[in-house]
């Protein structure tokens, strides 16, 4: 080992010498104490042994040997507790003793270098001197001293040459992190010194931290570069200007480095006003060439040309006014949508300058964009710089530009070279292309429009002018430009509009109306508004659709004005367009009154049928039917009069008319008019016996459609074949097909109408009958009449209707033409099913459905039509079928589900006339259309013994999907329910039909059948049908399903056994879950059987789920035969007591078979059961309990032979031994023996009920200790004497541990729950206070007399808690706190002891932060301040409430207190001034309440505070309640005000007036002071009204009338209550009557 130069460490005694103080390193001096530390107490040197350092001793001389006793083991013996000299260097500083050791480490020296140099610039702030001890340990070789060091140096930086801050401390810094360190040492840098101090301090920090981690200074410099050109370049230029690389000195010294943060510096900087700093930034990188080249330095190279170009874009962009900064131009040279906004800004900045640019400024600033989009947007194409710049002329709201813009745009779509003269610096011109021309003009010119505010605004003439550049006027260019006409021209009707409100009008044709609105006569104006609409394109494109809405508003203003004339005319023109959407206004003028034309009216209608929608049909056919009916009336009327040879003529009106509507039948006149009908209808009107008059007349009465159509066609309430049949109706079932005559050859067994094959002359029968006409028009004048609406479909459903039988094919047609296909299911539906009818149905929606997927033409004749309806309906079906799961709209879907459906009713209708044919009662029509009915009937049939019907049944199954399984369950449960047939034959056809093979399939289906449809079949008693139902079970493995106890094998072996034991046995009852099994077997128990069925009854389960015992069978059967008897042991009913007796002794033979604890249960059956006790006498009782005891005694001494089971099984049924037997028995003879007691035969022989009830409860209590405890509490509820208690409970057997207390605690406690909501049972619905004051009279009288069973004080204590309880409503604490006050006579103590239970109840409600104490209720002065605090924290009804309960709980006030202090008076107060107007009148009611509560108590109100409360009410506008108390007092000084405010009330109304208050008027005989008030008449008739109570006498109150002077008022009273008619009640009478019954 080699040692090293230097001193490693020292002695541990020269460390604590210098950690004496924390100055001590100060003190001696950094060369003082190097020294001192290097050559006198450093006494080890530090040697490297192999790897690691460590620390060697030096060699010591010493002036003389230690003698013995110096030695340390001496001295241990002479002192044993040897004191350490050294520890008071540690006393003052103890986290220094972590140095004390002999054997001085490395790592210590080194802590403790680093803790003092630490210390001594924390105590002392003096870090040179800390900095010059880490140097000293660092040049002795002491590891880790390199960080804290560094940090030294910078702290040194900070705070003695940069002076950043004086206030830092070392370990603030430590805290910080690099780049903070670094902005920190440069931030207090000045702009002229910043270079030298970056050399100063910046680059050796750098260093320092290289030194730490390499590569890290890098990155600390890029940081904090890049963040400080953020917001400015000033200070990152210096740096990089002394970074040139023709400089021998370089901050930054690799170029590659230099460049990279260059050009983030620049990129980062977020200033526009930066250009220039930029430029001479980038001066200061390197060239392309110089240095090494490398492929990072080539790639650097590029982006420093790229950032030449971006900083000329940025240039120009400062040049023309848009200052930018470098990232942006940077971030959006690859965006074209950003840079299209730049170029946009650009040049609509340079449009807005004042005063503004030449054209030469314009052409430079195109020749710039140029630039910039070859240089850095390449992004965008220079087309896109044209056509920005074209847009910005067009924009610029100056003629010139505007021009110039058209200069460089093709404005025509001839013109491909422009002209010679305009050629640019020899170069042909660029032009914007013809088509974006035109949009840029477009735009420009709608924006001048849109901000124009009239046609003579200047920016309409800018607009124009952009529009006139381009020469060929194309559509857009001009609609903009008739646009700006249209303009004027709506000026010119008087529309004043903004032009931009024009063009965003939705609706043009609005504009037309506000024409017409603004001048009502411009309908006239025909061709100028047809012009206009033009001009403002209404309708787009379409012209006829512009023409037609135009002529329609004038049509509508023409008839706003009656002009009928030019509003025909302009109809004429609509319907000569065949403008479809003009029907409304032609069917307005239609239905004009006014208009006499009526052929134009009827093709105005015509034309409105034509073209409306289906929803309004309706209307119009009842308008059009009404104008039809009206030229029919002319006609017949026409028609009669020329039949009649009377020469009257018609009007020329009507003749045309007529004329007109006889047009459409050639070579008809007037009189074949109504030869159109058949000739059976001509015969019937040929018969008829009425004159022409009468005919005239009857069509002038507006009902005369209704007669004629007895004769056209029968009403539609009789059942007819409508147009097509007269008389009774045939095909009524379709069963053939209807057609017209001419086709009766083509179709084999047609049906033909009768009245259809019969004629007359050939006559042209027109499209549509008059018969049908004439229907029509009855059904629409009858529907509106009754306020009915007959919707299309109705009309075209009916027409269908009448045709089916008679005409299918017209039918269908009819059908066709409904607006919704589906309706066409209510015809079908009316229709009685048939293969016809069906059959029409699904060709029906076959032609629908194929018309969907194959569209035809309606002016063509589709072959559909012609193709056979039976290969249709084949083919649309299977093609149906086989793409039913594509995506196919919603409405074919429907379509498809009819088809199917029809079809498949047509299966179930051929089906049907199968089972039609079984005569079973099968509804074959719903059969057809229920599947659920469906299902039933299959189902149905299956219950049969037939196996033809039974065959069908399964066939009919598997056509419609019905379970196999489900048919075979239903014939089963067919068999067992109502087929008839003995259970053998059952078993026997199962087999046959194999049933059990499917239905095992699915037990668990199977067994929930079984057990809930077949089971509850099953008589109890039938025995061989349920063994037979617990076989199939177990067959077909429902074993081991459900909850059942038990098993399906178990129940087959118990019904053998019972079947030959017990025949009448209701199997059933016994194994039913919720009944008990012994009920079941207790009638058929005899003694011929009890053996037999005891062996069974292990395996029956009881309700609890454990198995039977034969003890408890042998229970129940002793029984019976005691009070029932048996017909071998016992043949009759005994009697007398000798025969009870016999009886017994037959039973006790039995005994033996009983358990402990069922011979307790036998014994007590016989001895204290209801029947014992009514049946047989107290001695024969107690011999039979003295039999029973000695039987038991013989039992314990001679115990029976038993084999294991029974013993195992006794121990296990019973847990009561014979020794408990014996107890029970003997007690029940000691109860027996005290029925003789005379206090239980005083309460036997006693004539009460009651008592007697007493008497039998205690009979059969047997003295046990509930049952006395119940009986003693019943006892104590019923308020009976405490020493009945008494003595019930010392004549009962003991002991029993009860006492009085105990039961009247027990009662007590049964009342609280009864109080607290419980289900407390009080002997009946009793009231639980009534109880209460019962059980407290008892303790009363009780008390009284002095037996000191129950004490007042006990009930306190008991019914204390509830008392306390604030969980619980006060007043029943308050009530049961006011029995016990008045049933005892109460100490003071107990008295006040009472008072504060209930004032704590009371506050425990309300107020429960308030604890109560003694000394608050103490005195009535300590009360009142109580009752003032708490008034005071009120402001809520419930607690103005309890407030009120608070104060009848006390005793009352009897201090002298002035009439405003009473406590009463001051709560009202207090309610009535801190109620608000929502709840003023409830409180002023509460305020009536409580008076009214005082009234007859101590508490009642003087007069004077009655009168001060009124007061209050008064005060705030609460008259009613003031009246009602000042009424009720008895003081007359309070009626006299009480009359005051009634003479003062004016108006009488609910608010100050009721039924109460006239009442109270009455009663305080007030009725003659009030005749002069409004209120009289209100008595008068509540008296009147209140006769019939005699509470009031009315003559004597009359009397008192006339006393008054008030005559008439008395006699009119009298009239009034003997029923006197109000006629003859006048003045006179009034005065006689009073004269005269008065």
């Amino acid at each position: 080992m080699q040692p090293i130069s230097g001193t490693l460490s020292c002695k541990t005694e020269t460390l604590y010498l210098l950690n004496i103080s924390p100055s001590s390193h100060l003190a001696l001096g950094n060369h003082i104490s190097a020294l001192y530390l290097n050559e006198s107490d450093f006494s080890r040197y530090g040697i490297f042994n192999g790897d690691s350092l460590m620390i060697i001793p030096w060699h010591e001389h010493k002036h003389r040997a230690k003698d013995w006793c110096e030695e340390l083991a001496c001295r241990m013996v002479v002192e044993p507790n040897l004191q350490d000299e050294s520890e008071f260097l540690y006393a003052a500083q103890p986290e220094l003793l972590r140095f004390r050791m002999t054997q001085l480490t490395v790592e210590k020296v080194m802590d403790w270098y680093q803790t003092r140099a630490e210390e001594i610039e924390h105590y002392a702030r003096q870090v040179d001197c800390a900095l010059s001890l880490i140097r000293l340990g660092m040049e002795r070789n002491i590891p880790g001293l390199l960080v804290l060091c560094d940090n030294l140096v910078t702290l040194e930086t900070l705070v003695y040459e940069a002076r950043c801050d004086v206030t830092l401390t070392l370990k603030e810094l430590q805290q910080m992190k690099d780049i903070e360190k670094l902005r920190l040492l440069m931030n207090s840098c000045s702009e002229d010194k910043y270079v030298t101090s970056a050399y100063q301090w910046m680059v050796p920090f750098l260093h320092r931290c290289e030194k730490q981690s390499p590569g890290v200074a890098n990155e600390l410099l890029k940081e904090y570069l890049v963040t400080l050109a953020k917001g400015d370049l000033k200070f990152p230029l210096k740096i990089f200007q002394h970074s040139k690389p023709d400089l021998q000195q370089k901050i930054i010294p690799d170029q590659d480095q230099l460049m990279a943060i260059a050009l983030e510096c620049i990129y980062t900087c977020e200033r526009n006003d930066q250009l220039c700093l930029c430029y001479d930034l980038l001066e200061c990188l390197p060239e392309r060439g110089y240095g090494d080249k490398t492929e990072a330095t080539t790639k650097l190279h590029d982006m420093v040309d790229q950032l030449e170009q971006i900083l000329s874009v940025s240039e120009l962009l400062e040049k023309h006014g848009l200052e930018k900064p470098i990232s942006f131009v940077k971030n959006t040279q690859s965006s074209s949508e950003e840079a299209r906004k730049l170029m946009v800004r650009l040049t609509r900045h340079t449009g807005r300058k004042q005063p503004p640019v030449s054209e030469s400024h314009w052409r430079t600033l195109l020749q710039d964009m140029l630039t910039m989009q070859q240089n850095v947007y390449t992004c965008l194409d220079s087309d896109a710089c044209y056509e920005i710049f074209t847009e910005s002329l067009l924009c610029s709201s100056r003629l010139e530009n505007i021009h110039l813009a058209g200069q460089m745009m093709h404005c025509s779509a001839c013109s491909e070279n422009p002209p010679a003269g305009i050629a640019h610096k020899g170069k042909p011109h660029y032009r914007v292309s013809y088509e974006k021309s035109i949009d840029l003009v477009l735009a420009a010119s709608r924006e001048y429009f849109n901000s124009s505010t009239n046609l003579t605004d200047s920016c309409m003439d800018l607009a124009r002018c952009c529009l006139q550049l381009i020469t060929d006027r194309p559509p857009a260019i001009q609609e903009e430009l008739d646009l700006i006409q249209a303009v004027g021209c709506l000026e010119e009707f008087g529309v004043k509009i903004l032009p931009l409100q024009v063009r965003l009008c939705p609706d043009r044709i609005s504009l037309i109306k506000e024409c017409i609105s603004q001048s009502p006569t411009c309908y006239k104006q025909s061709t100028k508004l047809l012009g206009l609409a033009e001009l403002l394109r209404v309708a787009g494109e379409n012209p006829e659709e512009r023409r037609g809405q135009v002529l329609i508003l004038l049509v509508e203003q023409a008839l706003r004005f009656h002009d009928y004339k030019a509003a025909s005319m302009h109809c004429q023109e609509l319907m000569a367009t065949g403008y479809p959407k003009s029907w409304d206004v032609c069917s307005q003028l239609g239905q004009s009154e006014g208009y006499q034309d009526l052929a134009t009216r009827q093709e105005l209608m015509a034309f409105a049928l034509t073209h409306c929608p289906p929803s309004s049909i309706e209307l119009l056919l009842a308008a059009s039917s009404s104008l039809q009916t009206e030229i029919l009336y002319q006609r017949v009327n026409f028609q009669i009069h020329h039949e009649g040879g009377e020469n009257i003529s018609a009007s020329p009106l009507t003749s045309k008319a007529v004329q007109e509507d006889e047009v459409g039948v050639p070579g008809s006149n007037s009189a074949d008019l109504l030869r159109w009908t058949t000739a059976t209808t001509m015969k019937v009107l040929s018969n008829t016996t009425t004159t022409t008059k009468a005919v005239l007349q009857a069509v002038s009465d507006g009902q005369w459609w209704k007669k004629s159509l007895t004769y056209l066609r029968p009403l539609q309430g009789q059942k007819c074949g409508g147009a097509y049949q007269i008389g009774t109706t045939a095909n009524e079932d379709l069963e053939k097909q209807g057609c017209h005559p001419f086709y009766e050859s083509v179709i084999s067994n047609p049906f033909v109408a009768e009245s259809e094959g019969t004629y007359d002359t050939y006559q042209h029968v027109p499209v549509e009958s008059f018969a049908e006409v004439l229907l029509r028009t009855g059904k629409l004048a009858e529907a509106k009449n009754k306020g009915e609406v007959f919707p299309t479909t109705e009309v075209l459903l009916q027409l269908a209707s009448e045709a089916l039988p008679n005409d299918m094919t017209l039918a269908l047609a009819y059908l066709l033409a409904l607006p919704q296909v589906l309706d066409a299911n209510r015809c079908f539906e009316k229709q009685s099913p048939s293969a016809l009818s069906l059959q029409l149905a699904a060709y029906y929606y076959s032609l629908q459905i194929y018309a969907r997927l194959a569209p035809c033409f309606r002016d063509k004749c589709h072959p559909l039509y012609r193709a056979d309806p039976k290969e249709l309906i084949k083919m649309v079906t299977r093609h149906v079928t086989r793409h039913e799961h594509e995506a196919w709209p919603e409405d074919l879907i429907s379509l498809t589900k009819q088809l199917h459906c029809y079809n498949e009713r047509l299966l179930d209708f051929t089906q049907a006339q199968i089972l039609q044919g079984l005569r079973k009662g099968v509804d074959v029509q719903r059969f057809t259309a229920d599947d659920q009915y469906k299902r039933e009937t299959i189902l149905g049939l299956a219950e049969t013994l037939e196996e033809s019907v039974y065959s069908i049944a399964i066939s009919l199954a598997q056509r419609y999907s019905v379970s196999r399984w489900e048919v075979f369950m239903t014939h089963l449960e067919f068999l067992f329910t109502d087929s008839g047939l003995s259970t053998l034959e059952i078993e026997n056809r199962a087999q046959d039909l194999h049933l059990f093979e499917t239905l095992k399939t699915d037990p668990e289906a199977f067994h929930q059948h079984m057990v809930k449809y077949i089971y509850p079949t099953i008589g109890g008693f039938d025995h061989e049908r349920l063994q037979y139902y617990f076989t199939l079970l177990e067959n077909c493995g429902c074993a081991d399903l459900g909850n059942c106890a038990i098993k399906p094998e178990t129940h087959i072996r118990l019904l053998k056994k019972f079947k030959v034991v017990a025949s009448g046995l209701n199997y059933k009852k016994l194994t039913d879950e919720n009944m008990s099994p012994l009920e079941a077997l207790e009638p058929v128990l005899s003694s011929q059987n009890i053996l037999s069925i005891s062996k069974l009854v292990p395996k029956i389960p009881e309700k609890d789920g454990q198995m039977l015992s034969p003890s408890s069978l042998y229970t129940i059967w002793l029984q019976k035969l005691f009070w029932t008897g048996d017909p071998h042991l016992i043949k009759q009913v005994p009697g007398s007591s000798p025969e009870w007796l016999h009886a017994y002794d037959v039973c006790m033979k039995y005994f033996d078979r009983l358990h402990p604890g069922d011979l307790i249960t036998v014994v007590d059956a016989v001895t204290f059961s209801p029947k014992a006790v009514t049946k047989l006498s107290v001695e024969a009782r107690k011999e039979m309990t003295r039999k029973a005891i000695k039987t038991v005694k013989h039992f314990i001494e001679k115990p029976r032979k038993r084999n294991s089971e029974d013993e195992a099984q006794e121990a296990k049924d019973s847990k009561v031994t014979y020794a408990d037997t014996l107890n029970h028995l003997e007690k029940s003879l000691a109860h027996l023996e005290t029925l003789s007691h005379s206090f239980i035969l005083s309460l036997k022989n006693s004539e009460q009920e009651t008592l007697q009830k007493y008497s039998h409860l205690y009979d059969l209590s047997r003295s046990e200790k509930e049952k006395l405890h119940d009986e003693a509490v019943a006892i104590c509820l019923d308020g009976q004497p405490l020493a009945m208690i008494q003595q019930l409970l010392e004549v009962a057997v003991g002991p029993l541990d009860i006492s009085p207390k105990d039961i009247v605690q027990s009662a007590i406690m049964k009342i609280i729950s009864a109080l607290s909501g419980g289900s407390a049972d009080l002997g009946g619905p009793r009231d639980p206070l009534k109880v209460l004051e019962g059980v407290v009279a008892a303790v009363h009288a009780s008390v009284d007399k002095g037996e000191e069973l129950v004490s007042p004080e006990d009930l306190l204590e008991w019914l204390r808690p509830f008392c306390a309880d604030d969980a619980w409503p006060v007043r029943p604490r308050i009530h049961v706190l006011q029995i016990l006050g008045q049933s005892f006579h109460l100490t003071e103590e107990d008295s006040k002891l009472l008072v504060f239970f209930r004032t704590e109840a009371i506050l425990k409600a309300s107020w429960p932060q308030r604890q109560v104490d003694i000394a608050d209720i103490e005195n009535e002065e300590n009360r009142y301040c109580l009752f003032m605090e708490l008034l005071e924290s009120s402001h809520h009804e419930a607690e103005f409430q309890h407030l009120v309960l608070l104060l009848q709980a006390w005793p009352p006030m009897k201090s002298e207190y002035v009439i405003t202090n009473n406590p009463w008076v001051r709560l009202a107060t207090v309610m009535l001034t801190r109620c608000t107007m929502e709840n003023k009148e409830g409180l002023g009611n509460e305020v009536l309440k409580m008076c009214r509560s005082l009234y007859n108590t101590k508490q009642m109100l003087p007069a004077e505070g009655v009168k001060e409360l009124c007061l209050l009410l008064l005060n705030q506008s609460l008259l009613l309640p003031s009246l009602k108390l000042l009424l009720e007092s008895r003081d007359e000084h309070l009626h006299e005000m009480a009359l005051e405010q009634i003479t003062a009330v004016t108006t009488v109304n609910d608010s100050n007036c009721d039924q109460e208050l006239l009442s109270l008027l009455l009663d305080a005989k007030l009725l003659v002071k009030c005749v002069s008030t409004p209120f009289y008449p209100r008595i008068v008739d509540h008296l009147l009204a209140s006769l019939q109570q005699g509470r009031w006498d009315a003559e004597e109150l009359g009397r008192h009338l006339r006393e008054a002077g008030h005559e008439a008022e008395a006699g009119s009273l009298l009239l009034a209550v003997r029923g006197t008619h109000q006629a003859f009640r006048t003045f006179s009478t009034a005065l006689r009557a009073a004269q005269h019954w008065v």
